[in-house]
């Protein structure tokens, strides 16, 4: 059977500060699910726990009593409603929500190449396609070695226009390592991670123009064996859609053997 897209594993209410739209409310966000025939719909907002340290003025304020404001969540009668957040990684030993705090979340969202967030995220030192390809390689690598609670754990967009903003950033999808991407998509699998299918950043306006360098990583991860889910990283109303991802997942031959257990 084809692979489902019914469901968004990764999408943002007014709480996170880069939506902050009050039209993103849960209850639009559940209404859009209903119409649209999705069995779970989850609120990952923006977090970083208080019980971390090393947020920056902008991370600071979304710890978890700031995502919780969304519970309790609105109950439906035909989509599964879950309760997740997007935490960051910057390197290192741990993500930016701590261990004593997993069970508080039905999915977590971790994004290994939010690169625009200079001296966080990224050090300052990184600042070529070549330096972005090894930072992005290397984040993968120690990511997928962490102790995480895998089993509800998404990798998101892969190919996010924000790893290397100020240059090519299909170049650094071009010449990451292929036999350390392996390796570290294989441990992604054997961990029971998901990785993301991300409507608003893959499959844009000119992808076909580049769909070898768009979809390399996401073939690598299904080789080794890696599940997938839907996701719409939708920070506005309008961008509330998963449809455009069918092409995608036809092209990478995904079907409902590839889909990631579902929250």
């Amino acid at each position: 059977m084809k692979f489902p897209l019914n469901h968004d594993l990764h999408c943002h209410s007014v709480l996170s500060e880069c939506s902050s739209d009050p039209e993103m409310t849960v209850e639009r966000i559940l209404r859009h699910a209903e119409e649209h025939g999705y069995s779970v719909q989850c609120i990952t907002d923006h977090l970083w726990d208080a019980a971390v340290p090393g947020a920056s003025k902008w991370y600071a304020p979304q710890d978890i009593a700031h995502v919780k404001q969304s519970l309790p969540l609105p109950k439906s009668d035909s989509v599964k409603l879950v309760f997740g957040c997007e935490t960051e990684y910057v390197g290192g030993s741990g993500v930016a929500i701590a261990p004593e705090h997993y069970d508080e979340f039905d999915f977590i969202v971790i994004p290994p190449n939010h690169f625009h967030m200079v001296g966080l995220t990224r050090p300052r030192e990184v600042d070529t396609e070549e330096k972005a390809a090894e930072l992005f390689t290397a984040r993968l690598e120690e990511l997928s070695a962490l102790d995480l609670p895998w089993k509800k754990v998404g990798i998101a967009h892969l190919t996010c226009g924000l790893t290397f903003r100020e240059g090519d950033y299909m170049k650094v999808f071009r010449i990451m390592d292929e036999e350390r991407l392996k390796a570290a998509f294989k441990r992604f699998a054997e961990n029971g991670a998901g990785i993301e299918l991300n409507s608003g950043s893959i499959g844009g306006t000119d992808w076909r123009g580049h769909i070898d360098d768009e979809l390399r990583l996401y073939r690598i991860a299904r080789d080794m064996g890696c599940k997938f889910y839907c996701a719409t990283d939708a920070h506005h109303p309008a961008e509330l859609e998963t449809e455009s991802l069918r092409e995608i997942a036809d092209r990478l031959e995904l079907t409902d053997k590839e889909l990631f257990p579902l929250p």
